[in-house]
């Protein structure tokens, strides 16, 4: 953004419009990286890293289409644009949630300077609903019965490759556990706990709040037959639970990263259906190991009330909706009600 330059006579009339324009311009000249936008307008809102990731993804696409427009000069119009251009290569629902993320991002530039109006704020009922279709029919995302997880566990449990090994102990702390992937990436041997016959880790969660989770024995136990198997030795306090594995001479062992982990389980999900393991077009990623484990709890009779808990949960109403796919056949329970 260009040097401001403002005439006495207008500094005097509107102190606090110059003062205001000036914050705005310092503001987007320390901007020097998309790193930066995410800092400064989104981050902040208590979301998950996947979210905010999401959000920034939506900025990156409409800074490109729009040829780098600056934000405080973008109208309904140029967000409308955006959005026709986006459902000729994406489905509805993908483009919803691109517009979101925008939404976000100038609500944090309203947040950061108050005499901004975001285009959300002025735009015509008509757009804002048009901006806010997905699509009809039923959205519940799938989740992995209890069939198809056996099948999968046992499946990757054969391959005794130090990948194998890996893959089948965070699979297995993924189906057990409802942990996120960035949870999961961020475990040391010093966030676990054993007491009175049960496993918990501590860890930072969704919000950056500090939070708690149960973990199954047995894949715990996996996690350390992974680490000695790739090492040599037990696992120390400061030690990841799992880590990348070395591909090629001189590569850089690192704990697990989110995208490496992103990648794993998509590759399990391909293998798996080649494989016959897996027969339906089901989406591999961590999420839908959080999905089957919430799926999994309340199939096997959990109340909604304890899969909240630890599913660490707020909104009762997105665990229903969003995490438990109750799609069984209504026969087997009509058969018993007129028995």
């Amino acid at each position: 953004m260009n040097d401001l330059i403002i005439s006495s006579t207008m500094q005097k009339s509107f102190p606090t419009l110059i003062q205001g324009l000036r914050k705005a311009q310092n503001i987007f000249d320390s901007i020097t990286s998309f790193e930066d936008i995410e800092r400064k307008f989104l981050k902040g809102a208590g979301l998950s890293p996947n979210t905010y990731r999401s959000y920034l993804q939506a900025v990156r696409q409409f800074y490109d289409f729009s040829f780098g427009l600056n934000p405080l000069q973008v109208r309904p119009g140029d967000i409308e644009a955006f959005y026709d251009d986006l459902v000729t290569k994406v489905d509805r629902n993908t483009a919803y949630l691109r517009i979101r993320g925008l939404k976000k991002f100038f609500s944090g530039i309203r947040n950061v300077i108050p005499f901004y109006t975001s285009p959300f704020e002025i735009m015509s009922k008509k757009l804002s609903e048009k901006l806010n279709r997905t699509k009809k029919g039923n959205r519940k995302k799938k989740a992995l019965n209890k069939g198809e997880m056996k099948g999968l566990l046992a499946w990757l449990q054969e391959d005794q490759t130090l990948m194998g090994l890996c893959n089948y102990a965070m699979t297995f702390m993924l189906l057990t556990s409802g942990l996120r992937a960035s949870e999961l990436c961020q475990l040391t041997w010093a966030s676990l706990e054993y007491f009175e016959g049960k496993w918990t880790a501590q860890f930072i969660g969704k919000g950056d709040r500090q939070a708690e989770q149960e973990l199954y024995t047995l894949a715990v136990e996996a996690a350390k037959a992974y680490f000695r198997a790739q090492y040599g030795r037990d696992p120390q306090p400061a030690d990841h639970l799992y880590w990348t594995i070395s591909t090629y001479e001189g590569e850089t062992i690192r704990p697990m990263t989110y995208a490496t982990l992103l990648l794993r389980v998509k590759n399990i999900g391909e293998a798996a259906r080649e494989a016959g393991i897996i027969m339906r077009n089901v989406h591999f990623t961590p999420h839908l190991m959080r999905r089957s484990y919430a799926t999994g709890l309340y199939k096997s009779g959990m109340g909604i009330k304890a899969i909240q808990n630890k599913t660490r949960h707020q909104s009762l109403d997105t665990l229903t909706t969003h995490y438990i796919s109750d799609d069984d056949s209504a026969s087997p329970f009509i058969e018993k009600m007129l028995a």
